[in-house]
């Protein structure tokens, strides 16, 4: 009963996990390598799962290379997912030819898959189990990989929040608790069932089995949080606001002419300290019309109206704040000399970019003056 739901089950999130991972890297959303990356972690997670579905319907010897060479997934896997960890935090901005260095782990664990297996031998039991010693020091090999970038992987999260990036704080807490987290879950569950089981203590279910249905889990969760938030991983047309620039006539040349333009306006007038700024009102200032202002806000820039006026007012505030003949105003009197309308709504800006507190962002700014 168990092995026919464990084939529902497996067989499902294989088609889904190939599916969802050919959507996202053909048409990714506005973080292009988040999108892809998790795309092809999809794929490997396809992998591993169709390894143990083969398991499940006792096809091990038709489809041979497919279960031996899956043990070394996990080595590719947790590169690309510490990765996607960077290009999240903003710390990562495109791939360079260095990072070809990231692919050490695996090229190690091919030549042991291919030396030390035959060393040590795979059929006879281990010495503190039926696991044969050989798996053991795989294992542990791919365990110190996986710690190694792991922690990395936590520490620039705790220690790099303050980065400046394309993605929202909020949004960055979001990609984590669907993407990272639970995938680090994964791994030290993983990691504690083998080891139990190495060593001769009793344990519920398989390590193999149980890491399957956690990838299983691991894949339904993500596309769980993919639907919710689409936007984020698929580009995608929305109906409702598309339309309305289809005459436009926008070209590429004038959409940068009118950037620039706009940026221009901004640093030398800037007009987002009006509190009370509009976008026909910003329109009418730099000579273009409000439809084609608004077009050029979403589609080139890649922000609304509000976002980034208050982008603007943000810079202004920090260089209010770095300012010493400033010092002795208030964080609100800052704020409200910068264009914001309110306390309340500074602080949702202001949180919402940075990842904190106005005051904790000063505060970090006494003790790291050179910021």
């Amino acid at each position: 009963m168990l092995n026919t739901v464990l084939q529902y089950l497996v067989g499902i999130g294989v088609i889904q996990a190939f599916l969802l991972g050919l959507v996202l890297f053909w048409k990714p959303g506005s973080n292009v390598y988040i999108s892809r990356l998790t795309g092809v972690v999809l794929w490997l997670t396809m992998l591993l799962m169709g390894s143990e579905l083969i398991d499940l319907f006792d096809q091990r010897n038709s489809l041979m290379w497919i279960h031996t060479y899956s043990i070394l997934l996990d080595l590719l896997l947790v590169v690309l997912v510490w990765h996607i960890s960077l290009f999240i935090l903003g710390i990562k901005k495109r791939y360079k030819r260095k990072d070809l260095i990231h692919l050490l782990p695996l090229i190690i664990g091919v030549i042991w898959f291919h030396t030390g297996f035959r060393w040590y031998g795979v059929e006879s039991p281990g010495t503190f189990s039926h696991i044969p010693d050989a798996v053991g020091i795989f294992v542990g090999y791919k365990g110190i990989i996986w710690i190694g970038y792991m922690s990395s992987t936590i520490y620039h999260y705790f220690h790099s929040r303050s980065v400046k990036g394309s993605i929202p704080y909020n949004l960055k807490n979001n990609l984590f608790q669907s993407l990272i987290w639970p995938f680090i879950a994964i791994l030290a569950i993983s990691l504690i069932s083998f080891w139990l089981m190495f060593f001769g203590y009793p344990w519920i279910i398989d390590s193999d089995n149980l890491g399957v249905i956690l990838i299983v889990v691991y894949v339904y969760f993500l596309s769980f949080s993919i639907l919710v938030n689409p936007s984020v991983h698929i580009n995608f047309k929305n109906p409702d606001t598309a339309p309305k620039y289809r005459s436009s006539g926008l070209g590429k040349a004038q959409a940068e002419e009118y950037v620039n333009r706009l940026n221009f306006y901004m640093d030398q007038e800037k007009p987002y300290l009006d509190t009370k700024l509009s976008l026909p009102e910003l329109a009418q200032a730099i000579g273009i019309s409000p439809n084609v202002l608004s077009q050029l806000i979403n589609e080139t820039i890649g922000k609304n109206f509000n976002d980034l006026v208050n982008h603007y007012r943000l810079e202004a505030f920090k260089v209010k704040l770095m300012d010493p003949s400033e010092s002795h105003k208030t964080l609100l009197a800052l704020a409200l000399e910068s264009g914001f309308q309110s306390k309340a709504s500074f602080n949702r800006v202001f949180k919402n970019s940075e990842g904190m507190t106005p005051s904790s962002y000063k505060k970090l700014l006494l003790s790291h003056p050179t910021r």
